[in-house]
């Protein structure tokens, strides 16, 4: 059973167009062919019709074979392309290979002529099936994406929700500590959507970015509580690093529950100070977040690390999800330094 090829060839010669149709017409392929030997006439070929092959000659008066491969290249196109030549040197083959041929033919022995096309068309078909798989692949990822950010966006949603169900529940509330509470788990949760949307937004859907995360949770931070730069100064450096999920969310809870102290322990009975927030990495894969403030202080004899207050609590025990190292530093003020793995 004869297999249909449709063959553009690239040749000048009309006799030596003949002889190589012959070889192929006694072959098992039904040859249908056009011949070109101009980049005109080439380009207005590929344009029009669709083929499974270009044999091109080495040589022609007003083409060449290094032209038609680049103007198959620029069509982007994939088609096997064999060269003919009635004397080619091996370095000229080995550069027409390079550029982009898939073999070469002298036009004194044919006989290599159709092996040569039965495993060139074999392998287009290989990157064809190739080509379809990765398109497939790329399509089923974009899904996944599109998926992904959409759980993101959902997940921000609903902490927005219950963010606003606390607020509302809250003008029910008389007692200031009891509101205290609530307005500090409102904080908790908006930390976490904020997260969310930060991934939303992220072309990368499994990390965040620590430079585009920490300042807006901190400046949400000072806006919630009404503060202004004139009385409280926020110093920040944050190198532009990213954390995994699983890392960004303790680590955000983290700095709203330090930075949190702050606004409301650290300048008592002071009218002005400043907190600073540095989050980098160091060399050895380890992250180092500090959040510290130039206020009172914490007393000498008081220890975070057993304390009944709720915030700290939750720093140590992130801290350790992190399997990191808390360090408190009360020389100026408040300083705590946690170092954590870059993979937890």
């Amino acid at each position: 059973m004869s297999i249909a090829l449709r063959l553009l060839l690239v040749e000048d010669s009309e006799k030596d167009a003949m002889l190589l149709l012959r070889h192929l017409r006694r072959s098992k392929y039904r040859v249908t062919v056009e011949r070109v030997d101009t980049s005109a006439a080439m380009l207005a070929a590929l344009n029009t019709q669709t083929w499974d092959l270009i044999i091109c000659d080495y040589s022609m008066p007003q083409f060449s074979a290094f032209a038609a491969l680049k103007l198959l290249q620029d069509s982007g196109l994939d088609l096997p392309f064999i060269i003919v030549s009635g004397t080619i040197g091996e370095d000229t083959a080995v550069a027409a290979m390079k550029a982009g041929a898939h073999d070469y033919i002298l036009k004194g022995n044919f006989t290599r002529l159709v092996p040569a096309i039965e495993r060139e068309l074999c392998e287009a078909e290989v990157r064809l099936a190739r080509r379809r798989v990765e398109e497939q692949l790329k399509a089923s990822l974009q899904e996944k994406e599109v998926l992904l950010k959409e759980i993101h966006h959902r997940v921000k949603n609903n902490f927005q929700i219950i963010s606003s169900l606390l607020n509302l529940q809250s003008n029910y509330i008389q007692d200031k500590q009891d509101l205290e509470f609530f307005k500090i788990s409102q904080r908790r949760i908006e930390a976490m959507a904020l997260l969310h949307e930060k991934l939303y937004q992220s072309q990368d859907l499994a990390r965040i970015n620590a430079a585009e995360y920490i300042p807006d949770l901190v400046s949400s931070l000072f806006y919630s509580y009404e503060v202004t730069a004139s009385i409280i100064d926020l110093k920040l450096n944050i190198e532009p690093v990213f954390l995994s999920l699983d890392a960004a969310i303790p680590c955000g809870l983290i700095i709203n529950e330090l930075v949190l102290n702050s606004l409301k322990h650290a300048f008592s009975n002071k009218t002005s100070g400043g907190i600073f927030v540095a989050f980098s990495r160091v060399i050895n894969s380890r992250f180092i977040l500090i959040v510290s403030d130039n206020g009172i202080g914490l007393p000498e004899d008081f220890d975070f690390r057993n304390t009944e207050s709720l915030g700290l609590q939750l720093v140590n025990a992130l801290t350790s999800q992190l399997l990191g190292t808390i360090e408190l530093d009360r020389s100026r003020g408040t300083e705590f330094k946690i170092t954590f793995l870059e993979d937890i």
